[in-house]
């Protein structure tokens, strides 16, 4: 970095990588302590006003998207002509480098799901990303795919038009056909994008290839959809859903291709896990399997009929005193919440609410539904809606150990299963009672 490009508040400690548009640096925040990704806007490019528009315009779009797989902005500004961006720094490396060989189809299936779970909610903020590619798919280090670089989104609706119609806008190989001719998009483009990437995640190869960045370009317009092998044909109409040349053909939106992915994703816990890798995937398509061994369709609550009896609801105005708390928070009286505590706790139980419609209930580390929702009772301990999602999730555990002790399943698995649970209530009566018939059975083997 020049040294006369200094941006005030932050230490720059290294590069990161450098594009045609921006370079980006590993950067401390002086005041929070924290190292974040500093994104510098190309030199050559500050005296085009689109392009200004445009880099100001990717930050405060992705500072709206507070979602647990989209990266997440700190700061834009500009300093002596320095157009910059701070943002979460994330270190796991990208899609492009995870699929230069084929990934196992149970990766590929959840990388797919919490990509679909972004751009959903992206969308229904009215916002499409126009370039969805393995390039733009980061990975923190628990494995959490994250989904950056909103360079080139459009705001549907908006007023600005970045992009003169008629241009073609985005990457050939994962451009939609619509893109492709320059014609006007919706959220659908972003789908499509979405399943090249899951062809490539799948084979290890992208579904068109040729000589030149306009003929691959053609071939998404004209060609038909690629087959795939034999042993993968059970995503073929996902793919043939998600890469139809017409937009209409495709799914509605992200949600119904979740829906659609339901069936490929089960939850299965064997002996030799711990608890947290209750979440681990395994695919239908391998054969039968035991039904004492599976954790429903991926944890997808709404399908569950939640029998017992919430918490009441929250009053931060309220004291609110627990002698005997199952969810092991120490009895204490509520004060009420600042605005900011309150924006806070929106915040946190929003993304826990999402991780657990996800199925990431207590894995993987910090990024589940368990952990999101355990935080806000840090700090409004009478919260209703993180002790109702907690409750769910042991609930949940405990209803597949009760129904794997009544099959005889092996005593690791059901302890598996019980500990699970009690992360999320760590005081659950029945679940405590349940770990000692485990335990006295093992003892007495």
């Amino acid at each position: 970095m020049d040294d006369t490009m200094q941006i005030p508040g932050y230490i720059i400690e290294g590069h990161i990588g450098s594009g045609a548009m921006a370079t980006v640096y590993l950067a401390l925040h002086k005041n929070l302590e924290r190292r974040v990704a500093l994104k510098l806007m190309a030199g050559s490019l500050v005296t085009d006003d689109t392009f200004r528009e445009r880099f100001l315009k990717e930050g405060k779009i992705v500072a709206q998207l507070n979602h647990p797989n989209i990266i997440t902005i700190y700061d834009i500004g500009v300093v002596q002509s320095n157009y910059f961006m701070a943002m979460e720094y994330v270190n796991g490396g990208t899609l492009k480098d995870r699929i230069k060989q084929a990934m196992p189809p149970t990766e590929a299936v959840e990388i797919l799901v919490a990509l679909a779970s972004a751009l959903g909610y992206a969308h229904k903020r009215n916002f499409i990303h126009r370039d969805v590619k393995p390039a733009n798919i980061l990975f923190r280090e628990d494995g959490t795919p994250v989904l950056s670089d909103f360079g080139i989104a459009k705001s549907l609706g908006g007023g600005t038009q970045m992009t003169r119609t008629g241009w073609a806008v985005g990457t050939p190989s994962y451009m939609s056909p619509e893109q492709a001719l320059g014609k006007e998009v919706d959220s659908r483009c972003d789908l499509y994008s979405l399943g090249v990437m899951f062809h490539e995640m799948l084979t290890g190869e992208k579904p068109y290839k040729a000589t030149d960045s306009f003929a691959v370009a053609l071939m998404h317009v004209n060609d038909p959809i690629p087959k795939l092998p034999a042993e993968l044909s059970a995503f073929q109409p996902i793919i043939n859903r998600l890469m139809a040349k017409k937009p209409d053909d495709r799914f509605a939106d992200a949600d119904e291709l979740i829906t659609a992915l339901k069936p490929f994703r089960a939850q299965q816990v064997t002996d030799k896990t711990a608890p947290s890798a209750v979440a681990s995937r395994w695919p239908l398509w391998t054969g039968a399997v035991t039904a004492s061994l599976v954790l429903g369709l991926g944890g997808y609550f709404g399908y569950m009929q939640f029998t017992s009896k919430p918490p009441p609801a929250s009053n931060t105005n309220t004291a609110y005193v627990s002698p005997i708390d199952p969810f092991g928070i120490e009895p204490q009286t509520t004060r009420p919440l600042s605005p900011a505590q309150q924006a806070e706790v929106a915040g946190m139980l929003e993304m826990a609410e999402l991780n657990l419609e996800f199925g990431r209930l207590v894995d993987p580390p910090v990024s589940n539904a368990a952990h999101g929702f355990r935080e806000v009772l840090k700090l409004d301990p009478s919260n209703a809606a993180a002790r109702a999602g907690l409750l769910q999730i042991a609930e949940h555990f405990l209803e597949q150990a009760q129904q794997g002790l009544a099959e005889g399943d092996a005593p690791g698995n059901l302890r598996g299963l019980v500990e699970a649970g009690l992360i999320a209530m760590p005081k659950h009566p029945e679940l405590l009672a349940l770990k000692q018939e485990i335990d006295q059975g093992l003892n007495h083997r």
